[in-house]
């Protein structure tokens, strides 16, 4: 839920570049109030919403450059369906509202072993190379 939030405050503010597929869609927090007969009540607190007010819950955050995740590291892989909050049986609906350093100090080797398995990665460097040029 955090990582959406910061991806949508990243869009609405237009002060970075979301890379990768549409995130899951987490967009409340629920509670679990047991009861006596040692069943439980959930309950919706909150929901999360970007700056603009636009809803994360069930619809997600769509990055700004869609790279499909290859988990084969080849670069082509099969494709593969991601599991996102909406797809969770009694899910949260959308209420369709209109309401407003430790990766740093990684051994070199570890880097390019990440560079080689992740394509989402591997994008987002390029891009970044191709930004600073």
């Amino acid at each position: 839920s955090a990582a959406e939030i910061v991806a949508g405050a990243l869009q609405d503010h237009g002060r970075g570049i979301i890379l990768g597929t549409k995130t899951f869609g987490k967009g409340s927090v629920q509670t679990v109030v047991p009861l006596p007969d040692g069943a439980g009540l959930r309950l919706t607190t909150a929901r999360y919403y970007t700056p603009k007010g636009h809803s994360i819950q069930e619809t997600g955050i769509t990055p700004d450059i869609i790279v499909p995740l290859d988990e084969t590291g080849e670069g082509q892989g099969d494709s593969f369906r991601q599991l996102r909050e909406k797809d969770l049986h009694r899910h949260l609906e959308h209420e369709h509202s209109d309401s407003k350093q430790e990766g740093l100090s990684r051994k070199e080797g570890e880097l390019e072993e990440m560079l080689a398995a992740d394509n989402q990665l591997r994008n987002a460097l390029f891009i970044l190379q191709m930004m600073l040029r």
